[in-house]
């Protein structure tokens, strides 16, 4: 095997474990379907000789965990007995050392990890927290005030109803932005919904500096709607932060970022190397101790979910004139996906982007459709224009951009 693939028993073993249960939940490979259909075939071919290890250990752990995708107890004894196996000298079992290969292999092109959670560290679950309760909680009101700030965090929004988990998110992502280091005065919290109606402006109104309503009856416009949280709610301020409304913070995520800042020639960084996608357990865990316990950070480490590799969205922190220098974000992007690599190459294009490790988690949710009724990508027509092409001098974040145009036009 090449000295260039991973080779630390530890992390082939969990990667062999992340594997089977990949294979296994349907919910985890859904947490991303395009990083999973590029890699469907390597987690396949680990599985298939994990399935090939004799040991008594492997099989019965690995009989459980496919019984039970979610049985953090059997991932963590697989883990442990793997790592004992593939720990020994190289040639001694043909069947180690495919394992070993495939497991290696994985590693060096899947997007895809499953941390299983640590086993009964977490906690009970419990109720999971409701919108309203998380509100109440929130640690300072918002300052509503119009003044310069060194940073402006711009959050678009839309959830038809309150069933799918958006609504309780975003109660946690304000919660945990009111629960910041970072003098609140000096930082504006902005939410964008933008739907048909204003639907939820009465839960949210009050607990954001600014609360802008963007209408839009079609398909969702992430762009498009950061671009007007942008013009009519985040300006004036240094720092812009594009921040998904399913992304808990924790309590430095602010201030970390505008002393970052401070370092010469920087302009733009992700505060993540890897997001830990949370399952719907681990999310009432993740929001009941960063909102309600009042832990300074979710407790990345001990929950259950999958990451997903440098991915280019969720939360992205750049300087205000870059983020006008390039356009804003391609508002021709309409419907899931593409929006936030198109943002991210033309933001490096300008400035560099820096890569950070904070303990940022993504609270779970039904996922959104990525593609139309006959499976052709949202992003489909943009890509035939070019990503990367939508012009610098964009009029961008017109709170017109939707609306009917006049009969006889």
């Amino acid at each position: 095997m090449s000295d260039a693939r991973p080779s630390e028993p530890a992390a082939l073993a969990a990667s062999a474990t992340s594997s089977l249960v990949l294979v296994h939940d349907p919910a985890c490979r859904a947490v991303a379907p395009d990083y999973w259909d590029w890699s469907a075939d390597a987690h396949r071919a680990a599985v298939g000789a994990l399935t090939a290890i004799g040991d008594d250990r492997v099989r019965t752990a690995a009989e459980h965990l496919t019984g039970d995708p979610s049985d953090s107890v059997a991932a963590a004894a697989l883990t442990t007995a793997l790592t004992s196996l593939l720990g020994r000298p190289g040639g001694e079992s043909d069947a180690v050392d495919a394992l070993r290969a495939a497991a290696a292999r994985t590693e060096s092109l899947s997007r895809l990890l499953v941390q299983p959670g640590a086993p009964g560290g977490a906690g009970p679950a419990g109720n999971p927290p409701g919108a309203e309760e998380l509100m109440a909680a929130a640690a300072r009101k918002p300052h509503g005030g119009d003044h310069p700030v060194d940073a402006a965090v711009v959050i678009p929004f839309r959830a038809p109803d309150d069933a799918t988990g958006r609504v309780r998110n975003l109660a946690a992502v304000l919660n945990a932005l009111a629960d910041q280091s970072h003098p609140r005065e000096r930082y504006r919290v902005v939410v964008v919904e933008s739907d048909s109606r204003p639907r939820w402006r009465d839960l949210f109104s009050d607990a954001c500096d600014a609360y802008v309503f963007a209408p839009d009856h079609g398909r969702f416009n992430k762009s498009w709607t950061v671009n007007v949280g942008v013009v009519h709610g985040a300006r004036p301020a240094e720092l812009l932060c594009v921040l998904d409304g399913d992304i808990l913070v924790d309590r430095d995520f602010v201030g970390r970022a505008v002393e970052r800042f401070a370092r010469p020639g920087t302009q733009a960084h992700w505060p993540f190397e890897d997001m830990l996608f949370l399952d719907p357990s681990a999310s009432s865990r993740a929001v009941r101790a960063r909102c309600l316990d009042g832990a300074p950070e979710p407790g990345q480490d001990r929950l259950r979910g999958v990451f997903l590799r440098r991915p280019p969205g969720g939360c992205v922190w750049l300087r205000e004139d870059l983020f006008t220098r390039i356009g804003g974000m391609d508002e021709r992007f309409c419907g899931w996906g593409g929006e936030d690599q198109d943002f991210v190459w033309r933001a490096e294009r300008y400035g560099p982007m820096d890569r950070h490790g904070d303990p940022l988690v993504h609270l779970h949710h039904d996922r959104a459709a990525h593609r139309g009724d006959d499976g052709t990508p949202f992003y489909e027509e943009v890509e035939r224009a070019g990503f990367c092409s939508w012009p610098c001098d964009s009029d961008f974040g017109r709170l017109d951009r939707n609306a009917p145009t006049p009969a006889g036009r």
